[in-house]
């Protein structure tokens, strides 16, 4: 009896009405079909490229340009930059974010290399209209040798220059 009762222990377990588990019916698992992200545009050592959009893009620039590209940093008279993200690609650097700045303002981007150091600066440039302010959504990228690279994102404008966010990377070979 007592070796009995193991196995009908062991029977009653292997005869539930419950489904083998199958890891290709298991949504977990499942891997997206999607295709896949085009992969950056290669650069250069000392190429870079940088796109602006949103309120810097306004054919005519003006005080309505705040409703349709409405300021992220609410209150503030000065250029702002928030939701800033930096990163690595092969051969290269990035940056992103979005800037709240002046009306009738455009914003530019500069790179400048130095040895182990890369740095993107943004300058407000043009002669503010009314007392609105509105966003706009800077992409850069820089290619770089490989190594370990200090990046920085530096806010130019009347007051100076700041460092709104800075980090290292190690950048591979494209």
């Amino acid at each position: 009896m007592r070796h009995l009762l193991p196995l009908v222990l062991l029977l009653v377990a292997c005869s539930s009405s419950k489904p083998k588990y199958d890891p290709a019916n298991d949504p977990a698992s499942r891997v997206s079909t999607s295709p896949p992200l085009p992969a950056p545009p290669p650069l250069g050592p000392d190429q870079s490229e940088a796109k602006v959009t949103g309120c810097s893009e306004s054919a005519t620039p003006s005080e309505r340009d705040a409703a349709t590209w409405p300021p992220t940093v609410v209150g503030s008279r000065a250029p702002s930059a928030t939701e800033v993200k930096l990163g690595t690609q092969a051969g290269g650097v990035w940056v992103t974010h979005n800037l709240t700045h002046a009306c009738c303002t455009k914003a530019k981007v500069y790179v400048e290399r130095a040895v182990g150091q890369l740095n993107f600066f943004e300058a407000v440039e043009g002669t503010p209209c009314g007392s609105c302010m509105c966003t706009s959504q800077v992409r850069a990228a820089a290619g770089v040798a490989p190594g370990r690279w200090g990046v920085a994102l530096r806010l130019e404008d009347t007051a100076g220059s700041t460092i709104v966010q800075q980090s290292s990377f190690v950048v591979e070979p494209y």
